[in-house]
């Protein structure tokens, strides 16, 4: 698969939807392994997050009506729909794990572990991009990702100043 860094805005726009959609389902699925009623409220609106900032890529899409869609693109461009690599073997590890969650922390944890590698992902894929709109839309997802991992720090350190256990 040709590298993030090369995306065009409209590319990069795809691949955030496909993230994006697969961090709802993630979410979702934190949000009903979680014991804690206030942890779940925090998952929850995260997820309503992930599916208003899915919307809000599909109105971007509009941007770029010369990239456009065609009837058979999903045969000319699968990458679209599939995963960098390296991101994709951090989806298949956190799903993974989701399943293994014994722990309201452990759940935080990894939903923090999460949106810090994607953030980091996407700034390093905007320093790196070729594409100056495409760098663009990376910006603004890591930007997405860090105020998500914010809130996840901060119901961590509420959790653990009112020593609520795991």
């Amino acid at each position: 698969m040709r590298g993030a860094a090369h995306f065009s805005a409209f590319e990069a726009i795809r691949l955030a939807m496909e993230i994006e959609h697969r961090e709802h389902r993630f979410f979702v699925a934190l949000a009903r392994k979680t014991k804690r009623e206030a942890l779940r409220e925090v998952f929850s609106r995260i997820a309503q997050d992930k599916a208003a900032l899915l919307r809000s890529l599909r109105l971007r899409l509009g941007r770029y009506p010369h990239e456009g869609f065609w009837d058979d693109e999903e045969e000319i461009l699968p990458y679209l729909q599939r995963l960098p690599d390296d991101l994709a073997d951090v989806s298949d590890k956190a799903r993974n794990r989701v399943r293994g969650l014994s722990t309201d922390s452990e759940a935080l944890t990894l939903a923090i572990e999460v949106e810090d590698n994607l953030a980091a992902y996407f700034r390093d894929t905007a320093e790196r991009s070729t594409h100056p709109d495409g760098g663009e839309v990376f910006v603004w997802l890591a930007q997405e990702k860090d105020r998500h991992v914010h809130l996840l720090r901060a119901s961590q350190s509420l959790s653990e100043m009112e020593g609520v256990p795991g």
